[in-house]
């Protein structure tokens, strides 16, 4: 089986090398790499050069966003897997042999990711990034173990949701089944839940999304965390990023059974918006602006849904609105910083 890796830099320049002595070290000997630079401003270009005899670079005209450079480097390669990796990714070696390991068990298997720990600390114990992502009743969707110790709990190779994009393992065959307007990831993202939007589309049209605790990598997480973050800007692409996807991928039966959930956390969350990053409430203008583009997209996705509600059921866990009722409670008394 033939496998690409696509690396997405922008500034990346600090983790660039370590990325591409990850990949460069695979123990699957079928790879190619392809990095997608986004016109970035930094070293970049000086480790890049070191390199130009093993990798494909793909240099964009201006920074399109990540989902933009994504959907470039599908659309210039052919292979029949293809991992979207960030730059501030490290794999270990026999990463991409697990995972294909599992791929090919089942051919209705789209996506696939490892456990993605924090970049390790001297003396400090293994702390989890991601071992796939979990969709709860109020459609927040969460990295799977994310901040918790690694002590062994997620050791059972197992379908989850979908997957981080940090290091998200495609399937060429559900790229190509998923994409909507010839885009595999949606452009109008630019950056955030992407990778969930692409998640949801997946499972819309019956692809599995699986976890495979043996294939072990490292995520520095050089970008803000949309969950912790404060940033307007950041939480601007947050909230447009969220209502774009839902309004693509939500099946109005579904919603109306979750809407005692979702209409609560909404009104939380746009609470929280204001008090914390009012800028970032243009996010509601720019649904508003996508809103035609948007109505085309979700006819297209809509009509070709191929599993039942019980089986879209499965999918989402036990709501976690009451948990952060109780942490925006929390927030609001000042007893935490947690987003």
């Amino acid at each position: 089986m033939s496998v690409t890796a696509a690396v997405i830099n922008y500034n990346g320049a600090r983790f660039l090398q370590a990325c591409l002595d990850s990949l460069l070290n695979q123990t699957y000997l079928h790879l190619r790499i392809v990095v997608v630079d986004n016109r970035s401003t930094d070293d970049s270009d000086k480790v890049l050069k070191k390199h130009l005899s093993q990798i494909r670079l793909i240099q964009m005209e201006s920074n399109l966003g990540f989902a933009a450079a994504a959907n470039a480097a599908i659309r210039a390669t052919n292979s029949d897997y293809l991992l979207l990796m960030n730059t501030d990714v490290f794999l270990t070696p026999n990463f991409l042999e697990r995972l294909i390991d599992v791929a090919e068990t089942d051919p209705k298997i789209g996506s696939l990711t490892g456990k993605l720990l924090c970049f390790p600390q001297e003396g400090s114990p293994s702390v989890i990034d991601s071992t796939g992502h979990t969709m709860f009743r109020n459609r927040w969707v969460i990295n799977r173990g994310e901040g918790e110790t690694d002590w062994g709990q997620y050791e059972e190779s197992k379908e989850v949701f979908g997957v981080c994009g940090a290091a998200a393992f495609y399937r060429r065959a559900m790229l190509e089944d998923i994409a909507v307007n010839q885009e595999y990831l949606d452009e109008s993202f630019f950056l955030y839940l992407e990778d969930v939007d692409l998640d949801w589309r997946a499972r819309l049209r019956g692809w599995k999304a699986y976890y495979v605790p043996t294939a072990i990598g490292y995520h520095q997480r050089g970008y803000p965390n949309i969950f912790k973050s404060k940033n307007a800007a950041v939480l601007r692409h947050c909230l447009k990023n969220r209502y774009l996807m839902m309004i693509k991928n939500e099946v109005p039966g579904d919603f109306f059974m979750d809407a005692w959930a979702i209409i609560p956390f909404e009104l939380m969350r746009f609470v929280k918006f204001v008090v914390t990053a009012p800028r970032s409430l243009i996010g509601y203008y720019d649904v508003i602006k996508h809103l035609p583009e948007l109505c085309k997209k979700r006819n297209e996705i809509q009509k070709d849904i191929k599993v039942n509600r019980p089986e879209r059921r499965r999918w989402i866990q036990r709501s976690r609105f009451n948990g952060f009722l109780f942490e925006r409670i929390q927030l609001f008394l000042g007893q935490t910083k947690q987003f």
